[in-house]
C-alpha cells in the first residue's frame, strides 16, 4: 500500500500580527517588482540590501491595472523561503472576477504565502474613469470578505452545481491586511471604510504615505472607538527636498504638514541628504510615541535613501 505523501516543498510563512506581537516596534520595507522585462537580479540584489540594512519584514506591490510588472507571488515566496521572514504579497481585484481571485489566492496558499495586503486596486494611469471586471469586487471590503470565507473553508460554487471539493474542505490560514487612509478628506468616510474592512475580517492595515504624526494618532483614536482596532503600520518614504515633497502633494495629494516641509532642504543637492534624513528619523520617532507598532520604508526607486534611513533606525551595516 503506498503511503500519503507528507512534503510539501513550500514553508507557510508566519502571521505577520504574531510577528508584530513579539517586536515592540518593526521596521519593514515595501519594493516594487521590476517592469517585465526588466533585469531580474535587480530587485534581488534590492532585497538582499534591505534585509542586510535591518529590515525586518517586507511587503511586496502588485502592478495596478496596465502598469505590465508581474512577479509579485514569486518574489514574495523567494523572500519567505530565503531569507525566513514575514512577506506580505499584495493583492489587488480590480482586474479580476470573484473566480480568478480565488484561483489565484489558492495559488498563493500552496506557495506557503500567507500574508495578504487585501487591495481594489488603483485605475490604469490616464483612465480615471476606467471600471473593474463584471462579476468582480467594487471594494476592497469585499475581497477581504472573500478571502475571510476561505479561512472558514467557504469556497464558490462550481459553474452548474455539484461539489467543487471533500465535503471538509481544507481552511486557508490567511493574515488579511488592509490599506487605511488616515488623512481621507471626509472624516466620516475615512472611518467607515475602514470599519468595514475590519469588520470583513481584516487582522492589520498598511496606511499609505503619511508624514503627520497627529493624523496618525487621531486616526489611532477614531479607529479604537469604533471597535476597529488592528495594528496599523505606519508608511512613508524619505523624502530628500522640499521640491520632491512638492512633486508627491501634486501627483498623489500626498499630505506632507507644514513643520515636516519646512525640516527638508529646498533642493537635493550635495551634502543635503543628512538634513532630509534627519526630518524622517524626527517622524518615526513621533509616530512611535504616538503609538506606531513599527515603520514601513516605502522604497519605490531609490533603494539607497531606504537603506541609509534602516541602517540608522536598527543599527545595522553592510
Amino acid at each position: 500500500m503506498t503511503k500519503p505523501y507528507m512534503y510539501f516543498p513550500f514553508r507557510p510563512d508566519i502571521h505577520l500580527t504574531e510577528f508584530l506581537k513579539t517586536h515592540p516596534f518593526t521596521y519593514s520595507a515595501e519594493i516594487i517588482p521590476p517592469r517585465n522585462g526588466a533585469e531580474q537580479m535587480k530587485v534581488l540584489t534590492q532585497v538582499q540590501q534591505l534585509m542586510t540594512a535591518g529590515a525586518q519584514f517586507l511587503s511586496v506591490t502588485k502592478g495596478a491595472g496596465g502598469s505590465l510588472r508581474g512577479g509579485s507571488l514569486p518574489i514574495s515566496q523567494l523572500i519567505k523561503e530565503q531569507f525566513k521572514v514575514p512577506c506580505t504579497a499584495h493583492f489587488t481585484c480590480r482586474d479580476l472576477t470573484v473566480q480568478e481571485v480565488e484561483n489565484q489566492l489558492v495559488d498563493h496558499h500552496y506557495f506557503g504565502i500567507r500574508n495578504i495586503l487585501a487591495l481594489r486596486g488603483d485605475p490604469p494611469e490616464g483612465q480615471p474613469e476606467w471600471k473593474p471586471r463584471e462579476g468582480g469586487h467594487l471594494y476592497a471590503y469585499q475581497l477581504i470578505e472573500q478571502i475571510r470565507k476561505l479561512n472558514e473553508g467557504i469556497y464558490l460554487e462550481r459553474a452548474g452545481g455539484g461539489p467543487t471539493h471533500d465535503s471538509t474542505p481544507e481552511k486557508t490560514q490567511f493574515c488579511i491586511g488592509a490599506a487605511a487612509y488616515p488623512d481621507y478628506p471626509d472624516e466620516k468616510r475615512r472611518i467607515e471604510y475602514f470599519k468595514l474592512k475590519v469588520e470583513a475580517g481584516a487582522h492589520f492595515a498598511i496606511t499609505d504615505m503619511i508624514y503627520d504624526s497627529d493624523s496618525y494618532a487621531r486616526f489611532l483614536d477614531q479607529t479604537a472607538r469604533e471597535g476597529a482596532q488592528i495594528p496599523i503600520l505606519p508608511g512613508a518614504r524619505v523624502l530628500k527636498s522640499q521640491k520632491q515633497a512638492l512633486r508627491m502633494m501634486s501627483k498623489f495629494k500626498t499630505v506632507i504638514p507644514k513643520n515636516f516641509f519646512n525640516q527638508l532642504p529646498e533642493e537635493e543637492i550635495e551634502g543635503s541628504f543628512p538634513q532630509a534624513l534627519d526630518a524622517f528619523l524626527q517622524l518615526v520617532e513621533r509616530l512611535k510615541r504616538a503609538g506606531a507598532p513599527g515603520i514601513h520604508l516605502f522604497v519605490v526607486v531609490d533603494t539607497q535613501s531606504a537603506v541609509i534611513a534602516l541602517q540608522t533606525l536598527t543599527g545595522s551595516s553592510l
